[in-house]
């Protein structure tokens, strides 16, 4: 499998090597501290009580870099690859730390998830069990702190305490006028998503 050959027209296209900005199109879910001050009225004297600090290492929500592979820039490097004339609808979601984001485009779904770990020790065993999941795997040099593909279009990278996936499993093996392979676009989009993540765009 040849994991670093570019999508035509992806690398050498300027504007999807651009830098990615704060701008995202997700919003971070309100924690409970949140939503139980909401709608509260104090007496006359009544102070404020200040918000509890949260009892877990756990996160409350997606992290604002988590939501970067819904976000607009990674939105519109998705469609400038795949040449669409209108932006793929997009549907995210947030259970047990994972942040999945699905691309739904016309050849089938493209899914980019990060699963949230607590610290780079957790990161690391959930990291260790996807790629025995989807084993057999390929290590990937040059991308993130460590990465392995499938040869059926599965790129999974892990940085700091987040480990990110892209399958691409879904869109056929080759599709488009372009005649793209679905193990380079997932691989793109991978090195699209940590060059949000580490600013090198």
């Amino acid at each position: 499998m040849t994991t670093r050959r570019c999508l035509p027209g992806i690398m050498a296209t300027a504007l999807l090597l651009a830098g990615c900005g704060s701008n995202r199109s997700a919003t971070t879910p309100p924690t409970a501290a949140d939503q139980s001050m909401s709608g509260m009225s104090m007496a006359r004297g009544q102070t404020m009580p200040s918000t509890p600090r949260a009892t877990s290492a756990a996160p409350q929500g997606p992290s604002a870099t988590a939501q970067m592979v819904c976000g607009d820039d990674i939105r519109a490097k998705v469609n400038l690859a795949l040449g669409l004339k209108t932006p793929a609808p997009v549907q995210s979601s947030y259970q047990d730390h994972l942040y999945t984001c699905t691309y739904r485009l016309p050849v089938g779904p493209l899914v980019l998830s990060v699963q949230q770990s607590t610290s780079k020790i957790t990161a690391a065993a959930y990291f260790n069990a996807v790629r025995r999941e989807l084993t057999p795997t390929t290590p990937l040099k040059g991308l993130g702190e460590r990465a392995s593909a499938t040869v059926t279009g599965t790129v999974i990278v892990i940085k700091d305490n987040l480990t990110l996936r892209v399958d691409a499993t879904a869109l056929p093996t080759v599709f488009g006028t372009q005649k793209q392979k679905r193990t380079d676009l997932a691989y793109e989009m991978a090195s699209a998503v940590l060059g949000c993540w580490t600013g090198d765009e």
